[in-house]
């Protein structure tokens, strides 16, 4: 792996992938301060503070019990791997054969790509194997995906994970195998890490599922309501529904992978890896792959904020919007990979202050467009020499990132201006030169977490605080 993620997926120690500006500590009301202008105090976090707390140990989702046990009368295992399928008796027996066949190919795609296979559960569901129960009825709601109690005798957390989905049915297509697949791949997660961030275990197994068990009508579905609400953060999906979020780790493998799916998201698991004290109700949340990836980028010279910055990039050419030159594969989801913008403004309607439809939460995206194209044609001869301003000024303490994207007439990447963004100050500014022949400006900005260095993003801080921002563009 090129992210410095070596023998990450046999379980090395957490302490290697802790962030070396991500101590435990937070300084006391970090907002007041900003907002009264004051610099960020890294001296503060000497103050002690309980570390972020993750998921609970002990599931929300059970495993159907003794009560249910007359209920629970079919099971179906494979011969050749350890997975089965459990159903209630009025479920027929196609349905479960298919389900079976479902996991089959999911493990075999999983071990294919080098990934682990879940955790054996002992004498749970009937044996070792992983369990996928199935309920009656039509498919409603998100899968429920739980995990037992964490396993023993294991150096790091890692718990053994069934689900409960809906049983195929009739016309079914491929979202029960997408749901086989999605279910597969969060045990997979459990497996590296049973405390990693909820969000962070949904993102992996979204995009796992995406490998395993393409599914054109599920992943439209994902793709375009994260797409619609860029301003959310990366991790705020809930565990059971097919997400979005995979394309963070879609372009990781991008941007760092060495060819194999998925080995880029499933290694920092592996290195934000954590051991639970006995008897804690919680998982012990630190590090968390956030820190992983922060600490990896560093061993190569980069920063998480650019990053988090080219992926925000990266996600306004995709589907239709595509230009071949950002995220692999982008053009099959069409329209519904279009990113929202928050503003569309003609050049002709400049100078202009605009504001978001709605406050933008850390690690989440914003998108303004200023169209110097057809409808501006009168005023083309002035972009010759014409210069754009652009200011923006945004809530403490969030840390804004910036960049000024050129768009030929062609919809593709012509150039980019980067607005850094400055610890210590909410306002960023530039102008921008060069617009002849270009359709348009896409502004594009990422909610970089805290402009305190010690109160990096934790995706363990959920529900997130969101910040808004002003644009002023002028010529």
């Amino acid at each position: 792996m090129v992210l410095a993620l070596g023998a990450a997926l046999g379980g090395p120690p957490a302490a290697a992938a802790r962030a070396a500006d991500a101590p435990s500590a937070r300084p006391p009301s970090p907002v007041a301060s900003a907002q009264a202008g004051a610099p960020p105090d890294d001296s503060a976090s000497e103050a002690a503070a309980p570390p972020a707390e993750g998921r609970p140990v002990v599931s929300p989702v059970q495993r159907p019990g003794e009560r249910d046990v007359r209920d629970v009368q079919q099971r179906a295992c494979s011969f050749t791997l350890p997975v089965c399928v459990h159903a209630p008796a009025d479920v027929p027996g196609a349905a479960l054969l298919e389900s079976l066949t479902h996991l089959e190919t999911a493990m075999r795609t999983y071990d294919a790509l080098g990934l682990p296979r879940p955790l054996p559960d002992g004498a749970r569901g009937g044996g070792p194997s992983y369990d996928l129960y199935l309920e009656r009825g039509p498919r409603r709601g998100p899968r429920r995906v739980g995990h037992d109690m964490r396993a023993l005798g294991e150096r790091f957390d890692a718990a053994s994970a069934f689900a409960i989905i809906a049983a195929p049915g009739r016309g079914g297509g491929c979202a029960s195998a997408s749901d086989a697949a999605y279910a597969l791949g969060a045990a997979v997660a459990m497996r590296l890490d049973a405390g990693a961030e909820e969000g962070a275990i949904a993102m992996t197994a979204s995009y796992l599922a995406a490998i395993a068990a393409p599914c054109a009508a599920e992943e439209l579905a994902a793709v375009d309501a994260f797409q619609r609400a860029p301003e959310r953060a990366l991790t705020g999906a809930a565990l059971g529904a097919l997400d979005g979020g995979l394309l963070f780790p879609w372009f990781l493998d991008d941007a760092y992978g060495a060819g194999t799916p998925a080995q880029v998201a499933t290694s920092l698991l592996a290195i934000a890896a954590q051991s639970t004290p006995a008897g804690a109700a919680r998982f012990h949340a630190e590090p968390d792959t956030f820190d992983a990836l922060r600490a990896s980028l560093r061993s190569r010279g980069e920063d998480l904020d650019d990053l988090l910055l080219e992926f925000a990039i990266a996600r306004a050419f995709l589907g239709s919007r595509s230009d071949g030159a950002h995220l692999s594969d982008a053009e099959r989801f069409g329209d519904f990979g279009r990113v929202r913008f928050e503003w569309s403004l003609p050049y002709a309607t400049l100078p202009r202050r605009v504001a978001p439809l709605r406050p933008i939460e850390p690690t989440g995206a914003t998108y303004l467009w200023l169209d110097l194209s057809a409808e501006n044609a009168a005023a083309r001869p002035d972009l010759e020499t014409a210069e754009i301003t652009f200011v923006a000024d945004w809530e403490l303490p969030a840390l804004f990132r910036w960049a000024i994207v050129k768009v030929d007439a062609h919809g593709a990447e012509a150039g980019r201006v980067d607005v850094a963004g400055v610890f210590g100050s909410s306002r960023a500014q530039r102008t921008v030169v060069g617009l002849d022949g270009l359709s348009g400006l896409l502004v594009v900005g990422v909610n970089a977490g805290s402009m305190i260095r010690s109160l990096p993003f934790d995706p363990d801080d959920a529900p997130f605080m969101p910040h808004a921002y002003t644009v002023w563009l002028s010529r």
